[in-house]
């Protein structure tokens, strides 16, 4: 549907969601705060876009690529980029088989501070409105990668914004908030783990250290040193490694392990591979060394694991 159609055809119900493609692309990017939710099929474009105060990326299919001037930040399937205090980024797309699906959302800056607040005030955490900077202030141009929750929301998301099927936009925007902050409240109790004092220090840090852990997971079938993860940040390997504790409260080297060890049990229920061939495919030194690994985390071996599912 070419675009100045689609404005004729827009009613009451869906005027502040749309489709965006590469057809209706001027027209909807002229008038993007009317839009405060978009989903969008692409298939190859290169432009520059508005950002909000608090804008929100997510990738459903295929790949996008921003960049802000400073930083390129390449979004897979189930990855969303957070951006505040940018005005415009450039993104990229070129995708030869399929559409690239995505959800992007201008974030009601309001409703986010008063969720915030409704989040964190009975965890009784300290200092709330460095938790809201968080969000609100500090210049932020972040990869995250979510979980299953998160991500099969977004899913529905998507289908009921491209079906017209909104009802009240004031109910979804509350509705997306607070999926996004029961992602997202692990990550601000991270942020205020770092140990520094300056605030723009901490968001320095907190940028390096989420950038080491999503490294962390694009290595689980490979391995990587501490000291070439530290290396890769500009960090010396102890600061590297007492900050990565204090951020997420686990050791670098413990959080790949548990991360090849969610993959070994995914790939059992998933794929014919025996044990062996999981661990060499998951870089173990051998079965044996899986096996104990195997064994500390989940408090059975592997053979007894797969006994009892078969059982």
């Amino acid at each position: 549907m070419k675009a100045r159609a689609y404005f004729r055809n827009m009613n009451a119900q869906d005027r502040n969601t749309t489709l965006l493609n590469e057809y209706n692309w001027s027209d909807v990017v002229s008038h993007i705060r009317q839009f405060p939710f978009r989903v969008s099929e692409i298939r190859q474009l290169n432009k520059n876009i508005q950002l909000s105060q608090v804008s929100f990326k997510y990738n459903l299919q295929g790949k996008e690529i921003y960049f802000n001037g400073k930083k390129e930040v390449i979004l897979s399937p189930g990855e969303y980029l957070l951006a505040n205090n940018h005005e415009t980024c450039e993104v990229s797309i070129n995708e030869a088989r399929e559409d690239d699906l995505g959800v992007c959302i201008d974030i009601h800056t309001d409703l986010l501070q008063q969720a915030i607040s409704a989040f964190l005030n009975p965890s009784g955490l300290s200092d709330e409105m460095d938790k809201k900077s968080f969000f609100l202030e500090e210049q932020l141009f972040v990869r995250y990668r979510s979980g299953p929750l998160l991500h099969q929301y977004m899913w529905d998301l998507f289908h009921q914004i491209k079906s017209g099927n909104i009802g009240s936009l004031q109910e979804m925007e509350c509705e997306f908030i607070r999926q996004l902050l029961f992602h997202q409240l692990p990550y601000l109790k991270a942020y205020q783990n770092i140990p520094v004092i300056r605030k723009s220090t901490r968001t320095e840090l907190y940028e390096k250290m989420l950038q080491a852990r999503n490294h962390l997971h694009d290595m689980v079938y490979s391995q990587i040193s501490m000291k070439e993860l530290a290396q890769s940040i500009f960090l010396s390997e102890f600061r590297f490694f007492h900050l990565f504790k204090e951020t997420f409260r686990i050791s670098p080297h413990q959080y790949l392990i548990g991360l090849k060890l969610q993959e070994a049990i995914r790939l059992f229920h998933t794929a014919q591979y025996t044990w062996t061939e999981i661990a060499m495919r998951l870089h173990f030194a051998d079965v044996q060394s899986f096996s104990k690994v195997f064994k500390k985390h989940y408090r059975m071996s592997p053979r007894a694991y797969m006994n009892a599912r078969i059982g």
